[in-house]
């Protein structure tokens, strides 16, 4: 049996990774003195052992001196009462989208060029807690490309819940888009993209007449494949009638349309980081800093910048947090989605300024895992630290319940009940560097 009962977040890194050679999988794992968030809503498991046998979660075991021996073949993993939470969703993902693109690199930008930077993008956040990533529009179907070689092993990954190329009306210029002429049209075009290997149908439905974006919701429907709709409160109105799965944005939503996306059980899914005012940022910066994280010059830049490529007036940005938080006072079952690369640092802001916004800490951890896997249909499997779920997990040094932005106190992640080698190679260039710098 492998025991390690280093306690300290940098011995315990280096440990591990002599320990376990890359790609090793002990058929049982025990992570012991644990304190265990599991995003139900319930208070914290203090003193828990989780035991993960090849990629499922088999027990929970309080106190955790009670978990029996995993015997010579697995291995005891001591985290020092460390907090063990799921693993991270980012519900609204562009892997190879830029904003800004200080480089101009999309302009007539090659395939292979954007595969690369999507692969990066995914596998960065994957070393950040995003276990799993829904993609909300990609070109070329990149990211069902790229779900294909994480899923095979071809290289280690998030899941990927893939959408494909977004679709809208036809006339509609997006490049990225995927467009149809009237409902047969859009009922074609839905068709393709399944059969091209997507998960889930994005509409852009600010751009779509009422009756193409409903017959696009039910073709999806009777695939059996969920939607999510780009836009705000008219488009909402229109997918809560429809039977819409979820809705991104909805920055203008009104109190009628808070109150049917409730009543429909919709999900919303704010994209807050494209909706920040110049207050808001400032605001975000201090309260990271005051959390004790203060990150190397070129991320705070880098994730400044970006912020301020989508920058709102207050108006527009003060509005913006008051629909999210009626929308959470009125039920409506929140996720987090960045919108905005890079994943690994993005995502994090997002779940953050939830807490910011006046989310309870516990409610953005629930946006950020539990409501992902619902969304997705997939609570049975993820979302949540349960007996018989999926080991897709974190550990965090300090509670993300005291301070969000302890997210970022991050020592391990888990992906399928294997141990993701976090470990930066030498030499490799930061995504800040290669996308985001001029």
């Amino acid at each position: 049996m492998k025991r390690n009962t280093n306690r300290t977040r940098g011995v315990l890194s280096a440990t591990l990774v002599l320990l376990l050679p890359i790609g090793a999988v002990a058929q049982t794992t025990v992570l012991t003195n644990a304190t265990v968030i599991d995003a139900t809503g319930a208070p914290p498991i203090e003193d828990a052992a989780v035991v993960i046998e090849g990629n499922r979660i088999t027990a929970i075991h309080t106190p955790s001196s009670s978990a029996p021996d995993p015997g010579d073949d697995g291995r005891v993993i001591d985290l020092g009462g460390a907090y063990v939470l799921p693993g991270l969703w980012n519900n609204h993902s562009h892997l190879g989208d830029l904003l800004p693109d200080p480089k101009g690199l999309l302009e007539d930008e090659p395939l292979p060029r954007a595969m690369i930077r999507a692969g990066r993008n995914a596998i960065d956040a994957l070393k950040a807690g995003f276990t799993t990533l829904r993609i909300t529009g990609d070109r070329d179907f990149i990211d069902v490309a790229w779900k294909e070689a994480f899923d095979s092993g071809a290289f280690v990954g998030p899941r990927i819940v893939a959408g494909g190329p977004p679709l809208s009306t036809d006339g509609d210029t997006d490049w990225l888009v995927r467009t149809g002429k009237g409902p047969e049209g859009i009922r074609a075009i839905v068709a393709d993209n399944i059969a091209n290997g997507v998960q889930l149908i994005k509409f852009l439905g600010s751009r779509m007449p009422p009756e193409e974006l409903i017959a696009g919701i039910e073709e999806a429907h009777r695939h059996g494949v969920p939607v999510t709709i780009h836009g705000g409160d008219r488009t909402a109105r229109i997918g809560a009638m429809a039977g819409a799965e979820s809705m991104e944005h909805g920055n203008d939503l009104s109190d009628d349309t808070i109150r049917m996306m409730a009543e429909a059980g919709m999900f919303l899914d704010p994209t807050i980081q494209c909706n920040l005012s110049d207050e808001f940022i400032v605001e975000r910066e201090r309260l990271i800093a005051e959390a004790g994280y203060v990150a190397p010059p070129e991320v705070i830049e880098g994730r400044v910048r970006v912020s301020r490529a989508d920058e709102r007036s207050p108006e527009y940005a003060n509005h913006a947090r008051d629909v999210i938080n009626k929308a959470y006072a009125a039920g409506i079952r929140l996720t987090t989605g960045s919108d905005s690369n890079p994943i690994s640092e993005i995502g994090i802001l997002e779940i953050e300024q939830f807490v910011f916004h006046g989310i309870p800490a516990m409610g953005a951890i629930q946006a950020a895992t539990r409501n992902s896997a619902e969304m997705m249909g997939m609570l049975d499997d993820l979302g949540t630290v349960e007996v018989g779920k999926l080991a897709d997990l974190i550990v965090l040094e300090r509670n993300p319940l005291e301070h969000i932005s302890h997210l970022r106190s991050l020592s391990m992640v888990i992906k399928d009940g294997k141990i993701v080698n976090r470990s930066e190679d030498e030499g490799q260039a930061s995504f800040w560097e290669l996308y985001l710098q001029d």
